[in-house]
């Protein structure tokens, strides 16, 4: 799990919860800190309680997708996927903002937003992980031998196409992209994200905002069409 402007106690808490390692949980909290989730507080030794439950025995994803930060107060939009065991498990996600209070290194407050159910691929949420993480064989390895990309217009057909693409515009220009907002368009996920990166950014506005147009099939990408987007959203 990696993200890129994530705050690192937050990084170390959600990991902590992916890898259920519950008490590597506790020391991050402040004495006193409360959690609040689904309209419950828990503080004290009810913490413990509520990590332990957190999808008890099932397979957890926490992706964060995007952050922000004002003073003591950060924002982390996440992805959580529950997988049920199926190979082209597509159920079983959705979309939390949780909300943290830091003193210094420790958590004095979180809250955990409510949850909006998506109809995501998990592979889409690979890409998302691999090109967040500059990991160029993640990301080509989302895509069908096949696959068509389209970015800015111009098509690039095929996994030896698409890798010349990625390893020159995305890698190489160590792109990010931290959604806002995810759309699910009969059977296409249409993701608008906030991009960053080391490209030539003279005459963009800031930030660059583009839509991310997937099309998978069972578990890879078979077409992406990146746009420039100037909607409000």
């Amino acid at each position: 799990m990696v993200f890129p402007e994530i705050d690192r106690t937050m990084e170390m808490f959600l990991v902590a919860l992916v890898e259920r390692k519950y008490a590597g949980m506790l020391p991050l909290m402040a004495d006193g800190a409360v959690l609040t989730h689904e309209g419950n507080a828990y503080r004290g030794d009810a913490l413990s309680a509520w990590m332990a439950s957190f999808f008890p025995d099932r397979k957890l994803l926490v992706q964060p997708v995007n952050a922000a930060t004002h003073g003591a107060n950060s924002v982390v939009t996440v992805i959580v996927s529950v997988a049920a065991g199926g190979a082209d498990d597509e159920a079983g996600s959705f979309q939390m903002d949780w909300k943290m209070t830091l003193s210094g290194s420790k958590i004095l407050a979180l809250d955990i937003g409510p949850a909006t159910t998506l109809r995501l691929p998990a592979v889409i949420l690979t890409y998302i992980r691999a090109m967040n993480s500059f990991d160029l064989d993640q990301l080509l390895d989302t895509f069908a031998d096949d696959a068509l990309v389209n970015d800015q217009l111009r098509d690039y057909w095929g996994k030896p196409a698409i890798a010349e693409w990625a390893a020159r515009e995305i890698i190489g220009d160590r792109m990010t992209m931290a959604v806002v907002k995810i759309v699910e368009h009969y059977g296409s996920v249409i993701i608008t994200a906030n991009v960053d990166g080391d490209y030539d950014k003279r005459g963009l506005p800031e930030p660059l905002v583009l839509a991310f147009c997937f099309s998978a099939l069972g578990d890879k990408i078979v077409q992406l069409i990146i746009l420039r987007n100037i909607v409000d959203i």
